[in-house]
């Protein structure tokens, strides 16, 4: 653990650094205590069956055991131990893909009429541009360009590692211009204190919550990602910048969005 954090912890963003740690406290009740080298595949086989029993999903569990997953492979290229008990347990868990569901336009209006400044401005950036959660949560105006012929806005830092421009519309761009106080600096996206967001899905679940009371009508706050990608490629837009403005690792991840129109078509 102490290695794993010496090599590659502190390099990690910080809400990843937070997930990871809700990982490990997981693990901990399982394998506290225990000599790494006489961990086996069969130890960690309990530990998901054991999770399993609480009800824990798919994708949880398999984001505890890339946590150990990473630890041990730490503890291998020290030498401590031959072999990773965990890859082949995490490939026998599936993880279930949440259904892409865009977000119809009188719904997305309902919401943002009843969103403070902030979270409306915010909601429709996620619309807008594709980007994810934390991206604009903590979008400051440093990283905007909105005088230049094409506005835009870049992300240094990604889940991907890689940097990468988005392109603005002109009309969000013209709306981002109005809303900026003089000589404004720091977050774009502020709630009623003056503080950036954070824990923005739950604040959307309350928010929508309170906008729409028909729960069959509710929504994520990721299916905004997924409705700018359904409508980027409606209008024509090629896969390739589609992918590229979600900064999707490969094209073949931003594939799912024209499958999904594919079906719809036939």
């Amino acid at each position: 653990m102490v290695r794993w954090e010496e090599l590659q912890f502190a390099d990690l963003r910080p809400s990843t650094q937070t997930r990871y740690r809700t990982s490990l406290r997981q693990l901990h009740p399982y394998f506290a205590g225990r000599d790494i080298s006489l961990i086996t595949s069969r130890d960690v086989h309990e530990f998901v069956a054991a999770r399993r029993r609480t009800k824990t999903s798919g994708a949880t569990i398999r984001r505890d055991l890339m946590v150990m997953g990473r630890i041990m492979r730490v503890a291998r290229r020290a030498g401590w131990i031959t072999a990773n008990p965990v890859p082949d347990e995490m490939e026998e868990i599936k993880e279930r893909r949440e259904p892409i569901r865009p977000v119809a336009l009188r719904d997305l209006a309902r919401l943002t009429r009843r969103a403070p400044p902030g979270m409306r401005d915010m909601i429709r950036f996620l619309a807008r541009t594709g980007c994810r959660q934390e991206e604009a949560a903590s979008l400051s105006w440093e990283q905007l360009d909105l005088k230049a012929p094409c506005p835009t806005v870049t992300f240094a830092r990604t889940k991907t590692r890689s940097p990468r421009v988005l392109r603005l519309s002109p009309r969000l761009a013209r709306e981002l211009q109005r809303s900026r106080p003089e000589n404004a600096i720091g977050y774009v996206f502020r709630n009623p204190s003056g503080q950036r967001y954070t824990n923005v899905p739950g604040r959307f679940r309350v928010l929508l919550a309170s906008a729409i009371p028909d729960k069959a009508r509710h929504f994520r706050c990721h299916d905004l990602r997924h409705t700018y990608a359904i409508r980027a490629l409606q209008r024509g837009t090629s896969i390739y910048d589609v992918s590229q403005q979600l900064g999707h690792s490969s094209v073949k991840t931003t594939e799912i969005y024209a499958a999904w129109l594919s079906r719809r078509i036939r």
